[in-house]
């Protein structure tokens, strides 16, 4: 039973495994994810130093453009972790990029 279960995750005998890409794209996602708002108050906190040294706050375009800081960095966060978990959902339905074939 675990040859059998070893041979669907690692794809073993030549062969592809069935799941191994697949959920390995939608453990990554997740990871990105947690990942990603774990540094999420380091990086903010060097956002908002870096725009109090430069003393940006006299030029309201600056401040602004350094006040999008949080919404472009949870973005980004987002539209990556979620991606990948979602051409690995889509791979184990046997559509998209991770498909069957």
């Amino acid at each position: 039973m675990f040859n059998r279960i070893k041979m669907v995750l690692t794809g073993q005998n030549g062969q592809r495994g069935a799941i191994d890409s697949r959920i390995m794209l939608i453990i990554v996602g997740v990871i990105t994810i947690v990942v990603g708002l774990v540094l999420e108050t380091t990086i903010l906190s060097q956002a908002a130093t870096a725009g109090s040294d430069a003393n940006i706050g006299s030029f309201s375009g600056a401040q602004a453009l350094n006040d999008l800081v949080p919404l472009i960095y949870n973005a980004v966060v987002v539209m990556i972790g979620v991606g990948m978990m979602a051409v690995g959902g889509f791979g184990l339905a046997g559509r998209g990029p991770a498909g069957r074939g």
